[in-house]
């Protein structure tokens, strides 16, 4: 409804000067304060205001609409119940845009008019094509009209086709003729016409029979080709070259050429050109419809029978066995299954053992042989033998995956921190980084290697922190292997220590350039002196000296000398050009891996080449799966990870091997393969190490007394740790105790550790984990002890005092007291007695005794009686005569009685 100006100032609350204002802008015209608006012009004002206000038009409109209705189920228990079931609907209503609905009319004229004007030009071109055609056609007429002349077909051939041809001629003449003579003209033509119509049909006439003679003669021609082609096909499958070849000669209309395999081509190669000369003869009918028909009619009445002469291969099996020996190139790894050899070489099984056993090897099918055995075998049969290696499958991944790799930049160095125990490794890297991991760290000491990048003025350095305590060799050996630059934390006040030696050793069976730090610099006891005279005995010189080792004085404590070994670490990261692919899969090594109650297998991976991504199939060790999170060392998230760049990553189905390398597939079949086939690998590794040990202890328990075992279970939180302790735990075995684990694992003491522990009477030991509940109850039940360990030697101590307590007891002798016998006494209550002196020690009655006779032991027993005069008397000291009697024996004058007692000594490892 219109209204004034007056009246929309009304009910917006405002003047009417800014309504006049706002309807000048919107682009309406002027007008006063009376004059009326329409409602077109107040929805165009509102539409104005609306959008300079910021608030755009809604171009859509949704409708949600919602129906509940119920459904009868059957549940877990078979009985049925009723469910509600809600439906949602949502209807978007889409407001037309008049300027696209005008720009789609537009474009659809356009497209209409595009293809009337193809479709002109596609008809002119038709129709200029079929004038052509017509204009080629006259002249090819009038150039026949002008060279030919008659001639009189005279063919005498004897092909059944060229006669039944010049029969459907004759017969399609006649009923032309016939035709022409019934036929009567509409109207009175003259003589002339009449004359010159009947020279015209003549010449057509003459014209046609020309063209059908020339056929005939091309036919008669190709079919003597193809007499000739079925001579040499019947006398290329006869039996002997002797024998003479049949001519195929048609003497009769029904005789058939040939039977079986060249019978069937010859009739097909018959069937052809007849329906090639029946089209031909088709087209020169003309308006003769019936004529035609009936042509057809006689041309299928002349289709020969299949006899006659028979082929020499007609009766043969159609599979023949080849002459020449096929030659196999059998690629053979470092052993195979005698089956698969087989199979590889296209012969049975039996042969291949009567093979071997000409060569005095008695196998069976399934047994396996060496690679130069089967070379042997494949040399007998007559094959190629090729030699692969056992990991080509993985080496076939690795190139394809290097492939894929390019665009090749700078990378920053990997750093490793190593040295002896308590040196300062991690409070050093800790004053690097800023933080506070030493102060978290069970004992103080590192247990885990730890994975940091840490970005400076130079640019990012990548830090590996690894253990110092001896049990983590491995753990030190894999951190050389994966690093650039080792720095070397040497304490002042400590000096060389074995750990210290061994971390030499590991950077230079690595190649690694070494720097060496040395730290805790800030103490009153520190000799940085007495530490390079050390370090030069194992050849570690520095530059100062002439060497080529750098060496820093720092304190992890007061920051000294930090900012000057980051400026080494970076000079010698520059000398040694580092450069990675940046696109491409993601390869690296495995640092660490654990079990997380919540989270899964977590990895902590380090990547040299590539870019590792959020969801990439990752394969590591024995297992695969793909990145499902992926997250920094201080637990961000993050998407991805470029060269040098230590991750965390989850979605690996269990934990792998610390120090396994890594990469990306793109093919998880090809990443199923290769994880099977480690699989594989390490369980017949794991079987024969197995029976390796069942031999070796059938033979010791053969030619030694019974050993004592002392049966673990162990488990940890992460596989470095794992490693290090069943290392530790091995060397511990002595001839006399040994330490068999039964089973070992990351992560969380479970039922089934406690039922085998149980069952295996062995000792539950967990480092850094705990049981779960169910562990826990069936422990309690069971009554079984679980050892708690935060520090490796703690545990490592406490198996130690087990095993001792297990070793048997060590029994030395003891000499007390040495008597002479002087004089020898019969008595009727003791028998012989004897008059003794004691030169040395103490006798006592109730100690075990020897009697020497010139110095050698004729008898051990026990004194019966003991008596000083005439009283009974429990020991006699040196210096002092005594009266003694022995059980069980006679002693003679010189005689020794040595008295002596044994003392059990608890052994220890």
């Amino acid at each position: 409804m219109a209204k004034t100006v007056k009246e929309l100032a009304q009910i917006s609350n405002t003047t009417t000067e800014t309504i006049l204002k706002q309807l000048a802008d919107a682009g309406l015209p002027a007008r006063s304060e009376n004059d009326h608006v329409s409602d077109a012009e107040q929805q165009k004002l509102v539409a104005f205001l609306k959008q300079s206000h910021g608030e755009k038009p809604k171009s859509r409109i949704s409708l949600k609409s919602k129906t509940t209705s119920t459904a009868q189920v059957t549940g877990a228990s078979g009985k049925a119940k009723t469910i509600n079931v809600v439906r949602t609907k949502k209807v978007v209503y889409e407001k037309p845009d008049p300027a696209k609905i005008e720009a789609e009319i537009a474009a659809q004229a356009k497209a209409a008019e595009e293809a009337r004007l193809k479709a002109a030009a596609e008809k002119q071109a038709a129709e200029r094509s079929k004038k052509e055609a017509a204009e080629r056609q006259a002249a090819t007429l009038a150039a026949m009209r002008a060279s030919a002349e008659p001639s009189k077909a005279s063919d005498t051939s004897s092909a059944v086709v060229v006669k039944k041809a010049k029969k459907d001629d004759e017969q399609k003449a006649a009923p032309k003729a016939d035709k022409k003579k019934a036929a009567k003209p509409a109207k009175q033509e003259s003589a002339e016409d009449k004359k010159a119509r009947e020279a015209r049909e003549a010449e057509e006439e003459r014209l046609r029979q020309m063209e059908a003679e020339t056929r005939r003669k091309a036919a008669i021609d190709a079919q003597n080709r193809t007499l000739e082609q079925m001579k040499e096909m019947a006398s290329r499958y006869s039996d002997s070259d002797d024998s003479t070849q049949a001519t195929i000669v048609r003497t009769k209309d029904d005789a058939p050429l040939a039977d079986g395999l060249v019978g069937a081509a010859l009739e097909e190669s018959f069937e052809k050109e007849r329906r090639e000369i029946k089209r031909g003869s088709a087209g020169t009918t003309g308006k003769g419809g019936k004529k035609g028909r009936k042509g057809q009619q006689e041309e299928r009445e002349i289709k020969t029978r299949s006899k006659g002469l028979k082929s020499s291969q007609a009766n043969k099996h159609k599979f023949e066995m080849p002459v020449e020996k096929i030659v196999h190139n059998v690629e053979v790894g470092e052993s195979i299954v005698l089956s698969d050899l087989a199979q590889k070489m296209a012969v049975k099984v039996r042969e291949v053992i009567k093979a071997l056993m000409k060569m005095g090897e008695l196998v069976r099918e399934s047994d396996t042989i060496d690679q130069m055995t089967a070379a042997l075998v494949i040399e007998e049969f007559g094959h190629n033998f090729i030699a692969v290696s056992d990991t080509q499958l993985e080496d076939d991944l690795q190139v394809a995956v290097d492939e894929k790799s390019g665009n090749i930049q700078t990378r920053p160095p990997v750093v490793t921190i190593m040295g002896h125990v308590d040196h300062g490794k991690t409070s050093l890297l800790d004053k690097i980084r800023a933080t506070k991991v030493a102060s978290g760290e069970a004992g103080g000491i590192t247990q885990h290697i730890g994975a940091y990048h840490v970005t400076t003025d130079r640019g990012v350095i990548t830090f590996l922190d690894t253990p110092g305590h001896a049990a983590f060799t491995a753990m030190r050996s894999r951190g050389a292997q994966a690093t650039d630059i080792v720095v070397l934390v040497v304490a002042a006040d400590d000096g060389m220590m074995p750990q210290t030696e061994e971390a030499i050793d590991h950077a230079r069976a690595a190649g690694t350039p070494l720097i060496v730090a040395i730290n805790k610099m800030d103490k009153d006891t520190a000799d940085p002196d007495r530490v390079i005279n050390e370090l030069s005995v194992k050849e570690v010189i520095p530059e100062e000296w002439g060497g080529d080792t750098p060496m820093v004085k720092v304190s992890a404590k007061s920051g000294m000398g930090i900012d000057e070994l980051l400026e080494v670490i970076s000079i010698q990261a520059e000398l040694m050009e580092l450069e990675a692919p940046v696109d491409g899969a993601a390869q690296g090594v495995v640092i660490e891996s654990r079990l997380d109650k919540g989270r899964g297998a977590v990895a902590s991976l380090l990547v040299k080449k590539g870019t590792l991504n959020q969801g990439d199939l990752v394969l590591a060790g024995e297992y695969y799966g793909k990145v499902r999170a992926m997250t920094d060392e201080n637990g961000q998230r993050i998407k991805t990870a470029g060269p040098s760049i230590p991750v965390e990553i989850l979605g690996l189905p269990e934990a792998p091997a610390a120090g396994s390398e890594f990469l990306v597939v793109s093919d998880e079949k090809k990443a199923r393969e290769v994880a099977d086939f480690r699989a594989a690998r390490e369980r017949d590794r794991i079987l024969e190490r197995q029976n390796k040990m069942r031999l070796d202890t059938l033979f010791d328990s053969m030619n030694s007394t019974e050993v004592a075992t002392l049966n673990i279970i162990l488990k940890t939180d992460v596989r470095g740790s794992l490693e290090a302790l069943l290392g530790a735990l091995d060397e511990l075995s002595t001839d006399e105790v040994k330490v068999r684990v039964i089973s070992s694992g990351v992560g969380a003491i479970t039922e089934s550790d406690v039922i085998l522990a149980e069952s295996s009477e062995a000792v539950l030991l967990g480092f850094n984990v705990r049981a779960d509940n169910a562990g826990k109850k069936k422990a309690d039940a069971a009554g079984l002890d679980i050892r708690y360990y935060s520090v490796i030697y703690g545990l490592i101590d406490d198996v130690k005092a087990a095993m001792s307590g297990m070793l048997a007891p060590e029994h030395r002798e003891q000499i007390l007291g040495i008597a002479e016998v002087r004089e020898v006494f019969r008595s009727s209550k003791f028998g012989a007695a004897a008059g003794c002196m004691v030169q040395e020690g103490t006798i006592h009655r109730n100690k075990p005794i020897r009697v020497l006779r010139d110095d050698k032991v004729i008898f051990t027993g026990q004194l019966q009686s003991l008596r000083r005069y005439k009283d009974d008397v429990n020991e006699v000291k040196a210096g002092i005569e005594c009266g003694l009697a022995v059980k069980g024996y006679e002693v003679a004058v010189g005689d020794k009685i040595e008295v002596f007692e044994i003392h059990e000594i608890k052994r220890e490892l």
